[in-house]
């Protein structure tokens, strides 16, 4: 009797001691935000924990959702937790909080990365000036509004859209040297029937490095493309009468020309091309939230965000951004 009961007795402590271990092996294998249990932290985990916090989910898939969902450890999921997961997926942050040890590296997600420059982007560019009063309202740049007192430009066609990007400029500083002395101005329009090189001036640029009361009203001149005298992230202009069926998104507010866009969808980077009036158009974008990469002229790569996209976009509208190029 008293063996069968030893018998017995080791038989539970052998299953119990192999549910332990098989639980603890289970729960080890579990990432901190990786809420669809596939190993990888990404932006499908982010678009679940959304859901999720909104109830358009009633559980997430991950075997222990409280352990992979709980981003800071306060023992509940909420829009604390979604807002990390967004700054972990930006590169922002490279741990979450309730983790010792740095998080697995975002899949499909890189951080800043770096490509190609575009030859010569940097080179001191000669032509001459002429003067215009116009430029702040209806540039082919759309970026209106524009302040009265702002020093504006339009750029030659070939500048204005060089290397095969439209509107490759716009947006851009330049810093413009003449007979008078230098100043710094804004890309705002396309100096259309110019050649190579000519710039075309508002007032204010003029009277500081030249005089236009000369025959021909042309004055000799030296440019370059310089970062932009700007603070702050980037921030997206949507064009009015977009929709998810037609979404034209401008960047506005970066430091150096915007040559490309991506944004991601099913697994893959897609290039979205840039239209001559500087915006880039998404046909059929199927999700609420936008993921995008893009590119500058030295061929600095970031990674942002756009979450949520408004569900009215006939009037256009602007949304902040949460990166910019770097120095």
């Amino acid at each position: 009797m008293n063996f069968k009961k030893i018998r017995l007795f080791t038989a539970i402590l052998i299953i119990t001691v192999q549910v332990l271990s098989f639980n603890f092996i289970s729960s080890a294998q579990l990432q901190v935000g990786d809420v669809n249990g596939d190993n990888n932290v990404d932006s499908i985990d982010f678009a679940l924990l959304k859901s999720f916090i909104l109830k358009i989910i009633n559980t997430l898939p991950a075997e222990d959702p409280l352990l992979a969902g709980d981003l800071d450890g306060d023992g509940s999921i909420n829009s604390i937790d979604c807002a990390l997961m967004k700054q972990y997926l930006l590169g922002m942050i490279k741990v979450f909080p309730k983790t010792q040890s740095p998080a697995p590296t975002p899949a499909n997600t890189p951080l800043p990365e770096y490509s190609e420059p575009y030859p010569g982007w940097d080179k001191i560019r000669s032509g001459y000036a002429t003067y215009t009063g116009s430029g702040y309202v209806g540039g082919i740049a759309l970026l209106d509004p524009i302040p009265e007192d702002m020093e504006i430009v339009a750029v030659n066609k070939p500048d204005f859209n060089c290397y095969g990007v439209q509107a490759a400029l716009a947006g851009a500083y330049l810093e413009v040297t003449g007979p008078k002395g230098t100043t710094v101005v804004y890309v705002t329009d396309c100096y259309t029937e110019a050649p190579e090189g000519a710039l075309d001036l508002c007032g204010i640029s003029c009277d500081k490095i030249g005089d236009t009361n000369v025959p021909g009203g042309k004055i000799d001149i030296t440019w370059r493309i310089i970062p932009a005298p700007i603070t702050g992230n980037f921030t997206y202009r949507i064009l009015p009468a977009s929709s998810k069926w037609w979404f034209a998104i401008q960047v506005r507010n970066h430091k150096y020309p915007v040559m490309k866009m991506e944004y991601f969808k099913d697994g893959e980077w897609v290039d979205i091309p840039k239209d001559r009036c500087n915006y880039f158009v998404i046909n059929n974008l199927d999700t609420s939230y936008l993921k995008i990469r893009i590119t500058d002229i030295r061929g600095k790569v970031v990674t942002d965000i756009i979450d949520p996209i408004p569900d009215n976009l006939m009037d256009g509208c602007f949304i902040p951004g949460n990166v910019q190029f770097p120095d």
